[in-house]
């Protein structure tokens, strides 16, 4: 998984790899379930307190807001009109 996936995308990744219903993260997490299914379906970007939530049970909430970063940068830069001569993120 690199920048080029959604955070919701990759949660799911997650959730699937070690066999987690959305259920268990937010028993675990303190997560509104409805919430959760919003941001899985791609409706709801990492906010600091989605972010905090979901850091109890992945990683960290660093790493959900940097993930979100990298991910608004990408759609940023792939919807800017150009040529395609931009430099690579990284």
């Amino acid at each position: 998984m690199d920048g080029h996936t959604s955070p919701a995308r990759f949660l799911a990744y997650l959730l699937t790899e070690h066999d987690i219903s959305v259920t268990q993260l937010c028993d675990r997490s303190g997560l509104d379930s409805d919430i959760a299914w919003a941001f899985l379906a791609g409706r709801l970007p990492v906010t600091q307190t989605l972010a905090e939530q979901l850091g109890i049970v992945f990683h960290s909430s660093g790493f959900w807001l940097n993930r979100q970063a990298i991910w608004t940068r990408a759609e940023s830069d792939d919807a800017a009109p150009g040529d395609g001569d931009r430099a690579p993120l990284c």
